[in-house]
Parts: C-alpha cells; structure tokens; sequence
C-alpha cells in the first residue's frame, strides 16, 4: 500500500462535501488557507455581499476564501507511520539455480516498486560463513549486511549484495538467524517506538543447524523457532514475523512461525512462475507490514485545531475519497485516536485498514476544522 498525495480541494468542493455530510465549525483564525489551497472557486460573478446584505459591486473581488466563512479549508497530508523491514534470507545450497535466479529478481523488482516507497529495509543472508564466533550466537546475525535505508533509495545497494551472495550454504539455521533479526528488531523498535518494525523470514526448507543445542533449546525444533516469533510479537512495540515459503519449504512450519509470530500465515510461493510469485509474495507481505496509523496533524497536536474538528479523506485504488467516519468501538469500517484523552496518531479500524493493505494504492488526507464525522 502506498499512500499517494491527493490533490487539494477547492472551496466548492470543500462547501459540498460539508453540506452533504452535515458538517459545521470554523477554521482557525491562523490556517493558513493561502498555502492550503492552490486556487479557490464559488465566488459570485456580481460582487461580495455587505454586512447588511448588499452588494458591493463596486469592491474588487477577492479571490481568496474567508477563513472563518465555513469549515474544512485546510486539508493535511497524512503521515503514515514508517516501517523498518527486515529481510533474513536463505542462501543455502537448496536455493541455487532458478530459486535463486527468479529470487533476484522479484527482490529487485520489488525494492524499486514506487508503491513501497519510503519503506525502510535492511537485509542479511543466512548462514553466514564459519568463524570464531559460535554457530548458536544470534548476535551474529543481527546486523543487517545492507543497513536500514528507505526505497528506492536503499534500492541499489540491496540488488548489488544479493548479486554478489551466492546460494552456497550447507545448512539451513532458521534458529539463530531469525534471532538476531528479531535482537535487531527490538532494537529498532525501542529506538524507534513511534515507528512499525518487522522481520521477514525469507526459506526454501526447514531447519537444519547449527549444532544439536543452542542455550538450552533445540534449534531444529518448530517449536523453539516459533518461540523466539512470539517473543518478537509479545514485545511493546511488536516486533512481527512474517515467513515467504519457496518452493520446498515445510509448509506446516513456516505457518508455525508465521502465527507465533503475529501474521496468521506464511506467504508461500509456487514453482510455476517463482519470480513473478516471490514479487507478488513480497510485496504482499510488505503491505500487511505497513501499519494503519497517522500522525496527529501538528495543528491539532499544537492546539490550535480541536481534536473534534478532524475528518478522515478515505479513496481506495483511484477512486474518489469520501469522508471516513469516526469509530471510537471499531465496529465496522472507520477510524480512532489511538489515545482518546491524549491522542497522538489517528488509527484505521480493522476492517478500513484490511481493504486499505490489499488494495494497490490508498489515497489519505485530513480535513481540519470540521465537526468530526462519528459512526
């Protein structure tokens, strides 16, 4: 889901949408309406009208709207809350040949997708290659080979890494590898907890390696692995994990650690067409990924607007926005302050922001100085 600018409403279609939705209120005296709108509409051809119900005739025209003559004329941008995705991927022996090359691909079409533009990615291989350090160490898997960067930005330098890699693994340690991921997770999340961050387990098999105990757990178990998924998921904020399936995958495990970890189901990926499915499943993943939260309007965090003077413009693949009505109880599509006494973001009810994940574009903006719209 990528959330594409709308373009800014005129005062005609401002005025309508308020009368068609019942709305009243004024803008703040300071809105700025200069700035929030590039042209204004629904000025009469034969003058102002005076104070007593005259018309000025002689006046000139001022195109600009009135502030205080009716509500909504300033819109926001909303600001979604950013993602840091992690990507651990297999690069065991199992994935040479067309895994591996129709892997390549879709990843390379997927990180230069404009949809997933701004989305923060970071990535790592596993296994990596023996040294000093323990096999079991889950810190060696933590940081990332490409650093978190936003798309497409980090676009290159993730298709250069997994160009030079080379399927040549000879084990597959699902343990480790999703552990340190998740260690890098939390990390993010805790210096970041107004961000959204999830790994995403990238396999073609199941576990196998790297020793028969690591600390005490059995690193080939289903269950030890889906173990390290619930304590991502438990934490606060969560870290979750999603699980692509390639072809050869143990599908009963990966949804195992997929559910652990907060995302009901593995994305699996057929061998038909592996490059066109793997995109598909990625990009997939990622838009289940980007949380369905915004930024309370720095008008409204300031003050200046009332929290009741708030509406959310809702289109969805293209389609003219509406208004979206607030929903304290979630009840059915809509939206919520994630804090009704101190909001901080604005939060789309399950239902709004399922149609919003699956759909290919989400178009989102807020209209300050309303009466908020309730359901």
């Amino acid at each position: 889901m990528r959330l594409e600018p709308l373009h800014r409403l005129s005062l005609a279609s401002l005025l309508g949408l308020a009368a068609a939705a019942g709305l009243h209120g004024a803008c703040a005296p300071d809105s700025g309406i200069g700035a929030a709108s590039s042209s204004s509409e629904g000025v009469g051809s034969g003058g102002d009208l005076d104070p007593d119900g005259g018309l000025l005739g002689d006046a000139p025209i001022d195109t600009r709207p009135d502030p205080d003559a009716a509500c909504g004329l300033v819109t926001e941008e909303a600001i979604a809350v950013p993602l840091n995705l992690y990507i651990m991927m297999d690069k065991s022996s199992s994935m040479e040949g067309d895994k591996w090359d129709s892997a390549k691909v879709g990843l390379t079409a997927f990180v230069n997708n404009p949809r997933f533009a701004g989305v923060r990615v970071a990535l790592r291989f596993f296994p990596r290659a023996a040294d000093d350090v323990p096999a079991c160490d889950q810190n060696a898997y933590k940081t990332p080979l490409v650093p978190f960067g936003p798309l497409p930005g980090n676009a290159g330098a993730i298709v250069d890494a997994i160009e030079d890699e080379s399927p040549n693994g000879l084990s597959t340690p699902i343990y480790p590898a999703l552990g340190g991921a998740l260690l890098q997770g939390i990390e993010v999340a805790q210096n970041h907890p107004d961000e959204a961050s999830a790994v995403l387990l990238v396999t073609d098999g199941k576990p196998q390696g790297p020793a028969p105990q690591c600390g005490g757990a059995n690193p080939e178990e289903p269950a030890a692995i889906a173990a390290l998924a619930a304590a991502g998921a438990r934490y606060r904020p969560p870290v979750r994990t999603f699980v692509i399936g390639l072809p050869g995958v143990d599908q009963s495990i990966a949804n195992q650690i997929a559910a652990a970890g907060g995302t009901d189901t593995a994305v699996l990926v057929k061998a038909t067409n592996i490059a066109v499915e793997f995109q598909s499943a990625l990009a997939k993943v990622t838009g289940q990924a980007l949380p369905c939260e915004y930024e309370v309007p720095s008008e409204v965090a300031g003050g200046q607007i009332a929290f009741n003077d708030v509406n959310v413009l809702f289109g969805l693949d293209g389609a003219p926005q509406e208004i979206l009505p607030q929903s304290p109880g979630c009840d059915g599509p809509g939206w919520r302050y994630d804090n009704p006494s101190s909001p901080t973001a604005l939060v789309l009810c399950p239902d709004t922001c399922d149609a919003a994940r699956n759909a290919s574009a989400a178009k989102i903006q807020i209209l300050l100085g309303c009466e908020t719209v309730l359901r």
